[in-house]
């Protein structure tokens, strides 16, 4: 590839971006850095040779080429992708090759996808002699998602949009599939990645977030383009984390993997928690942290960031005695070595925690250590290249705050549901439809209408508050969510078609079930897309469901215990749910000989039973949560002892009751937890013959919480066995 390096003629701050300077004086690159990104460039810059109709740029990561190996091997990663495309950026006004290298990586990224989050890029490829494909899983990676969307957004500023390439529509969709699958609404935390976007809650990575993740600059600046609040909900509970760690340590040492133990509080992960024995220290992921906390305390000016900044350039000013070559690779939180050698991308993200304490002697210190290391890794080298960007004060800055098109298409003064209406029927070609001001609508700032304004017009109408939908009778505090099984289901302001449609609903999608209205079962309140409307939950026909409800029964287990020897039969209607499993295997019901120490003999196939067990999915029973107990997680084991006990539960039934349940709530901070009664058994209806003289149905449902609530207490009865007696318990998870 032919290079040609621009004459060093001063730094022209691009308009509608704003730049830093770090330290003050600099206002231009310097010869260093401007050589540094030569070096960079000639090294690590690859172009795809398979692809010939179009040009696609990767960053090597590599040791070797498929050449120098003779088979497949590992080439590029998303985070090399992400750096990339923003040194090409940055580099704009120096490089005329610029755009045409970022656009190549752009296509590369487009290439390849994650198989999770459609705009997100899977995190690594390899070169097997023909391709350039997807290895050790088509997921995504956290950082890379990050600063491809970042990157974007600066090429949007530098170049505009109007182009080949819609860089601003292209950034925002990545920036919401970042939100959608990369961040857990649950801890507000970022993921490790997209592949942990549906993990379990028991599972280990639930709770997991990386510290070379919090790439906290970021954040505001996702807010402004997109209005998502939730980018500073984020924003502020990351700094929660931050802030946690520098308090606890006074290192400033985030670990690599960050978890949740089980009291709520953060903690570095175990050994081996997912990459090596050191994922609980500050090692190989960390060593970037100093940089990427530090750019938002030189550039956001965040009180928090400075703090940080401030604590981890005391800690390696007081423990190398200002001699950069004894920067270790690797620490504990607590300030301890974990290696014996120095490395660039450990040494080089210093530069940027000393410039934002406003240390100048050991900034220039760690800045001479970084350039006289010279050519070292790809990691190491494009963290410094990155960092000597940012060093001279070449960040920019998306200008985010820019007149924005105000939504009034019909010129009336108002941007309201009309103005909506009246876009969507002028992109439908509906006659005699007119738009008097067609420039509000421009939301993609492109000079064209399309689909993609309408849905920026319905995000900043959202934003504005001004949908008056028709209330439910019944609103929902926690109602079972579903998932859309439909594609373009629509949003209406009212049950009932007449109303006006505000959106529509891709088919994957997950909603809360909000509200309802008494006597009519076609219709359901939720929210979506910050916007509260209602939905037609079956077809046209007024038979199929387009909607699947996440929840179910677990467990109901049913014992018998005759006083004596006897043959029964127990037939099960659900009414509002559909059977899942069943054991033994439920034909018409069960029958089967029980015994009256509660041993059961099935008669279709011989075998014996403690129990019959059975569940049950697309779970629509609307439980009551009006009473019920606030229960803190580390609590759950005695308060279902105390209440199992009470209600009438023998020992062995209780027991196998806590067994089930407890893995599944202790760990939560708390659990809004009801026993059900007449939802519950009008749902699941049992008819056993002979008749029990005695029945207990004890059936839980709960709601994890992140905070405690205030409920009214719910009055248990005791049951008292007589006779023939049938116990059965259950319970089900209702997820926020």
């Amino acid at each position: 590839m032919k290079k040609k390096l621009f004459a060093l003629l001063g730094c022209v701050l691009l308009l509608n971006m704003s730049s830093i300077p770090i330290p003050a004086s600099a206002q231009t690159f310097t010869n260093d850095t401007i050589q540094y990104y030569e070096d960079w460039k000639e090294t690590y810059l690859r172009q795809n040779p398979y692809v010939k109709n179009e040009t696609q740029y990767y960053v090597f990561y590599g040791e070797k080429e498929y050449a120098e190996a003779h088979s497949t091997v590992e080439v590029t990663v998303s985070e090399a992708h992400g750096y990339g495309m923003l040194i090409a950026a940055l580099m704009s006004d120096y490089d005329n090759e610029a755009k045409d290298i970022f656009d190549g990586m752009y296509h590369y990224y487009l290439a390849h996808p994650s198989s999770i989050g459609p705009h997100l890029m899977a995190w690594q490829q390899s070169d097997n002699g023909k391709a350039l494909v997807d290895s050790n899983g088509a997921d995504s990676a956290t950082d890379g998602d990050l600063d491809i969307a970042y990157a974007l957004l600066l090429a949007d500023k530098i170049w505009g949009s109007s182009g080949e390439i819609n860089y601003r529509q292209a950034a925002e969709l990545v920036i919401d599939d970042i939100m959608k699958y990369d961040v857990s609404h649950d801890d507000n935390i970022l993921r490790l990645g997209d592949w942990a976007y549906d993990v379990d809650i028991n599972d280990k990575y639930y709770t997991a977030t990386r510290a070379s993740d919090f790439i906290m600059q970021y954040f505001p600046v996702f807010y402004e383009v997109t209005g998502d609040e939730r980018w500073m909900q984020l924003y502020d509970n990351t700094y929660g984390i931050i802030n946690h760690f520098v308090e606890k340590y006074q290192t400033g040492l985030l670990p690599d993997f960050i978890i949740k133990d089980s009291s709520g509080e953060w903690i570095p992960a175990p050994a081996n928690f997912l990459e090596n024995e050191n994922d609980g220290v500050y090692e190989y992921n960390s060593c970037r942290v100093p940089w990427r906390i530090s750019t938002d305390a030189l550039v956001g000016k965040n009180a928090d960031a400075k703090k940080y900044a401030e604590t981890v350039n005391a800690f390696f000013v007081n423990e190398t005695g200002c001699k950069p070559e004894k920067i270790m690779a690797g620490y504990t939180p607590d300030g301890k070595a974990v290696a014996d050698w120095d490395d660039l991308c450990f040494t080089a993200p210093l530069m940027l925690s000393a410039a934002a304490a406003g240390d100048t002697k050991w900034h220039d210190t760690v800045r001479k250590e970084v350039l006289d290391i010279g050519v070292d890794s790809y990691f190491g080298n494009t963290i410094a290249m990155l960092c000597l960007i940012t060093d001279d004060g070449g960040w920019l800055v998306p200008e985010t705050t820019a007149t924005k098109p105000t939504g009034d298409v019909n010129d009336d003064g108002e941007f309201n549901v009309s103005d909506i209406v009246t876009f969507q029927k002028w992109l439908l070609n509906v006659q005699n439809t007119e738009l008097k001001n067609w420039k509000a609508a421009d939301f993609c700032f492109d000079g064209k209408l399309d689909i993609f304004d309408l849905t920026h017009m319905k995000k900043e109408l959202v934003k504005k508050k001004s949908i008056n939908y028709i209330e439910p009778d019944i609103l929902r505090a926690f109602g079972s969510p579903f998932v859309v099984m439909e594609d373009g289901l629509k949003l209406y302001l009212g049950p009932d078609e007449s109303f006006n449609v505000i959106d529509t609903i891709n088919k994957g999608t997950r909603l809360p079930e909000s509200g309802y209205n008494n006597n009519n079962n076609e219709w359901v309140f939720t929210e979506y897309n910050g916007m509260n409307g209602w939905i037609k939950i079956v077809d046209d026909n007024g038979e199929a469901s387009v909607i699947r409800y996440e929840a179910y029964d677990y467990k109901p287990v049913i014992y018998l215990y005759p006083e004596e020897e006897t043959d029964v039969h127990v037939e099960l209607e659900l009414t509002e749910s559909e059977l899942y499993t069943t054991y033994p295997k439920y034909d018409n019901g069960w029958n089967v000989t029980a015994y009256p120490n509660g041993s059961l003999l099935n008669k279709a196939d011989g075998t014996h039973h403690k129990y019959l067990f059975w569940d049950s999915s697309n779970c629509r029973t609307r439980y009551d949560f009006s009473k019920g107990f606030c229960v803190a997680g580390s609590d759950t084991e005695s308060f279902l002892k105390e209440k199992l006990t009470y209600m009438g539960l023998i020992e062995e039934e209780m027991n196998e009751f806590i067994v089930y349940w407890l893995p599944r709530m202790e760990h939560n901070k708390y659990n809004l937890i009801t026993f059900q009664g007449e939802v519950y058994t009008n749902s699941a209806k049992l008819s056993i013959t002979p008749t029990p003289d005695s029945l207990l149905r004890v059936f839980m449902t709960y709601v994890p919480l992140e905070e405690a609530v205030d409920i009214q207490s719910q009055q248990l009865e005791a049951f008292k066995r007589n006779g023939f007696t049938v116990v059965e318990w259950g319970g089900s998870e209702i997820k926020p």
